[in-house]
């Protein structure tokens, strides 16, 4: 009897119609593309992206973004793709994104977890330190440029990455800031672009900790960098390879050492995206110690 009735609940299931709603998003789904629909600036804003990298992202995506189903109704690359940098944008409830696309709270989770694995698959073909003389020599004259500090290839920072606090939760993941976090190191180069990228440690961790411990700090202890060397804040160690700026100048020439560490620090340390609004477009005096990434 129990599995008679199984089968009759089961049939009624099948024959729910679904809501004209989702008929409606996903006509706009399949015939509108939201690139065709947003303008540039508005792109930027939502993904932090402008549109000409997100379909050079796309192009590398798509073979593992496509769906290999013949089920109605699968979502597009573009739309995956474009759901999901909407929430590493914005940080925001997923509920709240797939409102943007028509999307239900699952399709977007499912979104951003196929898009994360995706670019996790090629993030070290990207994220990686200048390798060659000739990429050592642009690093070095590109920050050279700033304001005059030689032979730097990477300027250091950390960067807190709240997270969602759980029920029952180590102490060591409460920040300095008072909140769940993950101190993330981040190397970059004289154009913003992340060389290194090391996020394993808690919230309460010290810089100096996590650069000594990482493969970067290690390798430069051994002299592998050779006479390059990295910049970073008083929260890191003075080392013959990592300079820090001056507690307490007192010459010409050392409050002059501070003011061009500072400079060619900020680019590490500045947010804000080109073009974006006032409130985002923050200058390099403006600086905080946080980084969008």
């Amino acid at each position: 009897m129990a599995a008679i009735q199984r089968v009759l609940v089961l049939n009624q299931r099948r024959r729910r119609p679904r809501s004209r709603l989702v008929h409606v998003n996903i006509f706009i789904l399949q015939n509108l593309s939201p690139f065709d629909i947003l303008p540039d600036m508005a792109i930027l804003q939502k993904c932090r992206l402008p549109r000409q990298l997100i379909m050079e992202l796309l192009d590398l995506l798509r073979p593992a973004l496509a769906r290999l189903t013949r089920r109605n109704f699968a979502l597009s690359p573009e739309v995956q793709l474009l759901a999901a940098l909407r929430f590493f944008a914005t940080g925001s409830f997923i509920e709240v994104v797939g409102e943007g696309y028509g999307l239900s709270k699952t399709s977007v989770w499912r979104c951003v977890h196929t898009v994360t694995n995706a670019l996790l698959r090629h993030a070290g073909d990207y994220i990686r330190l200048p390798a060659t003389r000739q990429e050592v020599q642009e690093v070095h004259q590109g920050c050279h440029a700033i304001a005059g500090i030689p032979r730097v290839l990477g300027l250091v920072d950390g960067t807190l990455i709240p997270i969602a606090d759980p029920s029952v939760i180590d102490q060591a993941y409460i920040s300095r800031k008072g909140y769940a976090a993950i101190n993330v190191q981040v190397i970059v180069d004289h154009r913003g672009v992340i060389s290194d990228l090391v996020a394993r440690w808690p919230g309460s961790t010290h810089d100096s900790f996590v650069w000594a411990n990482s493969a970067v700090g290690e390798q430069a202890e051994r002299e592998g960098f050779g006479q390059s060397l990295f910049l970073g804040d008083s929260g890191y160690p003075l080392r013959t390879y990592l300079f820090t700026p001056l507690t307490n100048p007192q010459t010409r020439a050392e409050r002059a050492y501070n003011v061009a560490h500072v400079h060619t620090r900020s680019v590490v340390e500045c947010r804000g995206i080109p073009g974006s609004s006032t409130r985002h477009n923050m200058s390099c005096e403006h600086i905080t110690d946080n980084l969008i990434i």
